[in-house]
């Protein structure tokens, strides 16, 4: 059940007859015809994608993330609530549109947006080669071009003197805008929310609202001027909603081109694979993604053949409406001037023959829009078997993964099992081998304590040749220090009768001097003594001299004489030399030097007793 809410900003379209209104003159007739630029040159029907590289097995997903949702950036419009939600499911990320429009463009970098795709045809225009589908969720674009799956449903385009398209995992009928004029609609690609650019005039397509359905919609571009219509035009915003909260753009509203353009618009089932929705398993891959799409693209190719040729007998009906249309005018006015009753009875049958007519193609044109019906129906039923498809795949895939999870706990019962007898056979296994290693354990100790006691005996019998070695090396060390000390011994007697020596020299010396300084003390005393003795004897001859009397001289003479003779005497011990000790008389110096020379004899006699003791 739809519900619909419509804002006061928006404006009601205006209601209008039963028949196609023609479009306004006030606007210049369009340019002679013209086919359209090419915008796109498809592959040749040989060309075949290269086939990926063989995906690994898919490892187990993780818990999915929220799906992300379109925010319209427009406050106000128009929106339907649905029942329904879209089948499949969109692009789990934008990794999916590398490697397939990589065949069909280039992949650069854009400073503001990041990775973009650039087509290879520099004069691409998106949303051009393709028609209009009215489905639940709005005007869904069906696109010819073999890429347009992706970037008609995902994404954002950007205009840089050129197409860009910015890539999204956020899935829509068709990312467009759209506007409207009196009796035209028109719409261009949908810029990103923070676009700072505004999409040109001659980038956008107008065409008649009585054509906006029309699978040939590319013939009908070159009538219309895009940049007239678009300065009258005025936004078109109405968006549909559904249970999970997605927002998409809608496009017109199906019951205003009815009423005022006669245009009977049926929403059919939603072509999953050719608006760029799968199932999981197709887009982990991608050559299963291209197989579903080729299959659903031969399917809608009849269903669109279908729908042209109903299109074409739908105009060709309002032709000959309109034709007999004029025709009933042209016989009203010709009855107004009618003379005669025979005149006026032809114009009454023509005007009969005009209305059975008019009945014939109001039958058609019922019968065509219960061929519509039907159409829609069959739409729907294939949706609903399409979903019912899906229900049986998605139960038959539960069944078979039920059963796999079956197999998989046999499996894994088996497994288990094998897995008991393995630990069991590997404890048997462990046991034994502990046994063995405990085995071998005891070997190797006692193989061990062998090694030990040999190295034990080894080191003993080491330990007392290095015992007898330390002994031998002690005795050798004992017998190197007792030579070592007599060594030293005769050395220490060679020093001491060296120095003996040296002391009896140094005594000798001694001596010797002591010997010169008595020779000098007593040639000392000699000298004074005659000194002495000379100043006496001049003293003398002066007192002589000074005596007169020679009697007294003689007497004097005669008086002295005894003290002369004992004054030598007296004055001889005074010639003992200084060194030595009072009362010690001085020795001849024969008689010294032998004695000392019976002393230092003693004394060395008693010097090699002792050595000969010591060895």
């Amino acid at each position: 059940m739809k519900r619909i809410f419509r804002l006061p900003s928006v404006l009601a379209l205006a209601l209008s007859g039963c028949y196609i209104q023609a479009p306004p003159q006030s606007y210049p007739p369009p340019p002679p015809y013209e086919p359209p630029p090419q915008a796109y040159t498809p592959p040749p029907a040989s060309y075949a994608p290269p086939a990926p590289a063989p995906a690994p097995a898919p490892a187990p997903a993780p818990a999915p993330a929220p799906a992300p949702v379109y925010a319209p950036p427009e406050p106000g419009g128009t929106y339907v609530d649905l029942d329904v939600v879209p089948p499949a499911d969109s692009a789990p990320a934008v990794d999916v549109f590398y490697d397939s429009l990589a065949p069909y463009g280039r992949w650069d970098y854009d400073p503001s947006y990041g990775r973009v795709w650039t087509p290879s045809d520099p004069r691409y225009q998106p949303y051009q080669d393709g028609y209009w589908q009215a489905t639940d969720y709005g005007f869904t674009w069906i696109s010819n071009e073999p890429f347009g799956w992706a970037v008609c449903h995902y994404g954002r385009w950007a205009w840089r003197g050129r197409w860009q398209w910015i890539p999204s995992n956020v899935w829509g009928p068709a990312w467009v805008q759209w506007r409207e004029a009196d009796g035209y609609v028109g719409w261009a690609p949908l810029p990103p929310d923070d676009a700072r650019f505004a999409i040109p005039e001659e980038r956008w397509h107008f065409v008649p609202a009585a054509y906006v359905t029309r699978v040939d919609v590319v013939d009908v571009y070159p009538t219309v001027d895009a940049r007239v219509v678009y300065r009258s035009s005025r936004p078109l915003v109405r968006y549909t909603r559904t249970p999970r909260g997605e927002v998409f753009v809608a496009g017109p509203d199906p019951v205003q081109l009815r009423t005022r353009y006669n245009v009977y618009v049926t929403p059919t089932a939603l072509p999953p694979q050719l608006s760029g929705r799968y199932q999981q398993d197709a887009w982990r891959d991608r050559r299963l993604r291209e197989q579903r799409f080729r299959e659903e693209e031969v399917q809608w190719r009849r269903q669109r053949d279908e729908q042209a040729r109903q299109q074409a007998d739908q105009r060709r009906i309002q032709e000959e409406q309109q034709r007999i249309e004029a025709q009933r005018r042209q016989f009203e006015e010709q009855q107004r001037r009618a003379n005669d009753d025979a005149e006026r009875r032809r114009l009454a049958d023509e005007q009969r023959q005009l209305w059975d007519r008019q009945r014939q193609l109001q039958e058609q044109q019922r019968a065509q829009e219960e061929q519509q019906r039907r159409f829609a129906d069959e739409q729907r039923r294939m949706q609903e078997q399409q979903r019912q498809q899906q229900l049986q795949d998605q139960q038959r895939r539960q069944a078979e993964e039920q059963r796999r999870l079956a197999d998989e706990q046999r499996r894994m019962q088996e497994q288990q099992r094998q897995q008991e007898q393995q630990r069991q056979q590997q404890l048997q296994d462990q046991q034994r081998r502990q046994a063995e290693e405990q085995r071998r354990f005891a070997d190797e100790q006692r193989r061990i304590q062998d090694q030990q006691n040999q190295q034990q005996r080894q080191q003993e019998q080491a330990r007392q040749q290095q015992l007898q070695d330390q002994q031998r090396r002690q005795a050798e060390e004992q017998r190197r220090l007792a030579d070592e000390q007599r060594r030293i011994q005769d050395q220490q007697n060679q020093q001491q009768r060296q120095q003996e020596q040296q002391r009896q020299q140094q005594l000798q010396d001694q001596q010797r001097r002591q010997a010169e300084e008595q020779r000098r003390f007593a040639d000392e005393q000699r000298r004074a003594q005659e000194q002495q003795n000379q100043q006496q004897r001049q003293q003398e001859q002066q007192r002589q001299q000074q005596l007169h009397d020679p009697q007294q001289r003689q007497a004097e003479q005669q008086r002295h004489p005894g003290e002369e003779q004992r004054r030598p005497r007296d004055d001889q011990p005074n010639l003992r030399p200084a060194s030595l000790p009072a009362g010690q008389s001085p020795q001849p110096q024969g008689q010294g030097q032998g004695k000392g020379n019976r002393d230092k004899d003693k004394e060395k006699g008693r010097k090699d007793e002792k050595d000969e003791n010591k060895r």
